[in-house]
């Protein structure tokens, strides 16, 4: 991971700001800009200091030898706390001379109020500074997310296999977990989902104790996550005999995904990639039940920039990796979504899921 370049372009920003230094507290912005692979978990304390003469790396006991091995080699300085990091932080910054920063505006309250006291309330709040550089990924990081869509397209196959009558949905996320880890997937990036028959119209279900039945609808979300990096998929499966009216709704999901993905290329708003989608399920007369945006971006985080709904006001840009995901939901009696990870190039995109997308009967 180019490291160096991040910092770079971070701290251009801090010159544009006019401010001294920018404190980084979020897991995936810390993982983003030292690239410690097998180092931040998600019970890590831990934060980075950037100002223009220093990186540096802080984090406790637990985390100290695998952090200064990962910091051997590049401009990464690793302190380790002795009791509390944030009051230690303070303190090494106000014996540098340091009176402001900046902080990203995602840190829970608590802890922007104790760094805000420390500094007589010169902590300057800031919104997606590098979230916005994570925006475009560069080609390993691609792979990474490559990596773990190709994990979560075998376990789609894997899982038909397992989804019958009498099976329930929990039964059923169980075992895509299990077969996810078992494939080399680094724990789950959400939990998945599993939501048949009625429950499909539910876009967040929870896999619960509903024995799948003949008949139902069955929508799969899920993904895999390799080098810290996630993928995001969703597939919609029929079990025994789907009804007309079923097959209906899927032909027409299934449209709106590729007016999605044949609306995908640089320079192209979000909000007429999802518009794309969206027309198609209106002039069928199921718009309102398409009650979410098309997609977001997905790499550190399952969910980041750019958003791509019908309010956004980003626009593609070349290496940004978006869902595209259009869904109905009809109250009481099914859902279908259609999810695919594309890589957004600058002529088109390049589909990373390769999982089948025509209606799979079980």
């Amino acid at each position: 991971m180019n490291t160096a370049a991040r910092l770079f372009a971070l701290r251009k920003q801090l010159a544009l700001d006019s401010e001294p230094a920018i404190v980084v507290t979020v897991r995936s912005n810390v993982l983003y800009l030292t690239g410690f692979d097998g180092v931040i978990d998600g019970g890590i304390n831990a934060a980075c200091v950037i100002t223009d003469d220093y990186a540096r790396f802080y984090t406790d006991n637990r985390y100290a030898d695998a952090a200064v091995a990962a910091a051997e080699g590049t401009s990464w300085e690793v302190r380790i706390q002795r009791e509390n990091l944030y009051v230690e932080l303070c303190e090494d910054l106000q014996a540098e001379g340091i009176e402001s920063f900046m902080l990203e505006s995602s840190v829970p309250y608590g802890r922007f109020t104790f760094l805000s006291e420390q500094f007589s309330g010169a902590v300057r709040v800031v919104d997606h500074h590098i979230e916005d550089l994570r925006h475009m990924k560069e080609p390993e990081e691609i792979e990474r997310i490559a990596a773990a869509a190709a994990i979560a397209d075998r376990a789609f196959e894997h899982i038909c296999g397992a989804i019958a009558p009498g099976v329930t949905e929990a039964e059923v996320a169980l075992e895509l977990e299990f077969f996810m880890r078992r494939s080399g997937s680094e724990g789950m990036p959400f939990e998945p989902i599993v939501a048949s028959g009625p429950n499909g119209a539910r876009p967040h279900a929870i896999p619960g104790a509903r024995q799948i039945e003949s008949g139902d609808l069955v929508v799969l979300d899920f993904g895999a996550r390799v080098g810290g990096y996630c993928s995001d998929m969703t597939r919609t499966v029929g079990v025994g005999r789907v009804s007309e009216e079923q097959q209906r709704l899927y032909a027409a999901v299934l449209e709106a995904n590729e007016a999605g993905l044949a609306a995908v290329r640089a320079g192209m708003p979000c909000a007429d990639v999802d518009r794309a989608a969206r027309d198609v399920l209106a002039a069928r007369d199921l718009g309102e039940l398409f009650t979410h945006g098309l997609g977001h971006g997905v790499g550190l985080d399952v969910h980041e920039l750019p958003t791509v709904g019908p309010r956004s006001t980003q626009s593609l840009r070349p290496g940004n990796v978006i869902t595209i995901e259009p869904g109905v939901y009809v109250p009481g009696f099914a859902g279908v979504r259609i999810e695919d990870l594309v890589v957004v190039e600058q002529a088109g995109c390049r589909i990373l899921t390769t999982a089948p997308k025509e209606l799979t009967l079980i």
